[in-house]
């Protein structure tokens, strides 16, 4: 068996390329979010493949912004786990490891679709702000509670609106 690679890094075995006096939680956390949104992405971008029906146009092209929009949010959480010396988790297993969120191998009802994203943003919502309120308490001065801050209110923008459509229906 050969030593493992001081390079490669798993959601198990995380690399720190700074001080430990690095927040440990605040990364783990991170990257517990990060795996989150990535599922997140993914279901979105599988709801935008395949919704149909008389909403088809509407939700097609909600769902595209939304995933759209989660794209950049990986990317600046991705960001901020390695402004603190970690690495992002990456991996497609390491992600599916560390996630809380549900891939969704069916093919809903459009509707169902909304709701569940509606449930997904809920969630992730919820780890934001408790994530946001571990920097604030932490002064932290590395911005994440600035790009915490405006992801959940993104998020609670987007819950709205969907909320909004379904009761339109």
């Amino acid at each position: 068996m050969s030593a493992p690679d001081p390079n490669t890094t798993t959601a198990s075995a995380p690399s720190t390329d700074v001080a430990p006096e690095t927040a440990e939680a605040d990364v783990t956390g991170l990257n517990d979010l990060l795996a989150d949104a990535t599922v997140f992405y993914q279901k979105v971008r599988h709801y935008h493949w395949n919704v149909t029906g008389p909403h088809f146009f509407t939700l097609h092209e909600e769902f595209e912004a939304l995933y759209t929009f989660w794209n950049d949010a990986i990317d600046e959480i991705a960001e901020q786990v390695r402004s603190r010396g970690d690495r992002p988790v990456h991996t497609l297993a390491d992600v599916l490891d560390l996630a809380s969120l549900e891939e969704d191998p069916s093919t809903p009802a459009a509707e169902e679709m909304v709701e569940v994203v509606i449930a997904d943003l809920a969630a992730l919502d919820e780890q934001v702000q408790q994530l946001a309120e571990r920097a604030e308490e932490a002064d932290d001065a590395d911005g994440a509670a600035t790009v915490l801050e405006d992801l959940s209110e993104q998020i609670e923008e987007d819950r709205w609106m969907l909320r909004a459509w379904l009761n339109d229906l």
